[in-house]
């Protein structure tokens, strides 16, 4: 009598249709797979590029119109400056209109520069950049309105992103340069650093207020973007000078 474990042997049928279709199928699987990572791949580009000519006709829009309305203001100007018939009653608020049209004609100038350097830049000037740096009194104790533009002079119409360290430079009682985060003064802003993302500009504006102690000399602007081509931006900007603007 044989006590040991016996072998069991089972006899399946070969089908080598069957292998077959399973390969088939895989195969069908990984080629859609494939075909439809690369076509959302091309929407995607596309989608991009057509929002990017969407913000870049907007912003020639933009330059028109204000192209027409500098000839028109130069025109009110020269009317007014040759008309004869001002009696002396009415000198002072002619006068007034023409310091009005004129400061307007000088703004307009100085925005129809920005969106030009922006839309048609030199090849010299390409890159991330720090266009202006505003700082305005409120009127308020120690409480000023500040403004920081920012620019990617560029012809591929892509975003660009990073972060911006804003940072005033002064002296509190005796001590010298002593550096303020923005984050400190400005209700405004959250975090040690701003984070920008764009395409042509960004601007960066709020309120911020000094403390009593504190004699502002400079501001410091730092941008550092992200991405195969980082860059990083290093400027100051006399704090005198700003606040005269």
């Amino acid at each position: 009598m044989n006590t040991g474990q016996q072998e069991r042997l089972e006899i399946v049928a070969y089908n080598p249709w069957k292998r077959f279709f399973t390969r088939a199928v895989i195969a069908l699987i990984m080629v859609t797979l494939g075909v439809g990572g690369y076509y959302y791949g091309r929407w995607s580009v596309w989608h991009e590029r057509g929002t990017a000519v969407i913000e870049r006709d907007e912003l020639r829009l933009i330059t028109r119109e204000q192209e027409e309305e500098l000839k028109e203001l130069r025109r009110r100007v020269l009317v007014t400056e040759s008309s004869n018939a001002v009696d002396r009653r009415a000198y002072q608020e002619v006068q007034q209109t023409v310091l009005n049209l004129n400061a307007r004609i000088a703004q307009l100038e100085n925005e129809l520069h920005f969106y030009q350097r922006v839309m048609a830049p030199e090849k010299t000037d390409q890159g991330l950049r720090i266009d202006s740096l505003d700082l305005r009194p409120t009127g308020e104790n120690r409480t000023y309105e500040y403004q920081l533009v920012i620019t990617q002079v560029t012809d591929n119409n892509t975003f660009i992103e990073g972060r911006a360290l804003v940072s005033i430079i002064g002296q509190r009682g005796q001590t010298k340069n002593v550096t303020l985060p923005l984050k400190d003064v400005s209700d405004d802003v959250d975090d040690l650093s701003v984070r920008f993302r764009f395409r042509f500009f960004q601007n960066v504006a709020g309120q911020l207020q000094l403390p009593e102690d504190f004699e502002p000399e400079r501001v410091q602007v730092i941008l550092q973007s992200t991405g195969r081509k980082a860059m990083r931006i290093e400027q100051e900007f006399d704090w005198s000078s700003q606040e005269a603007l």
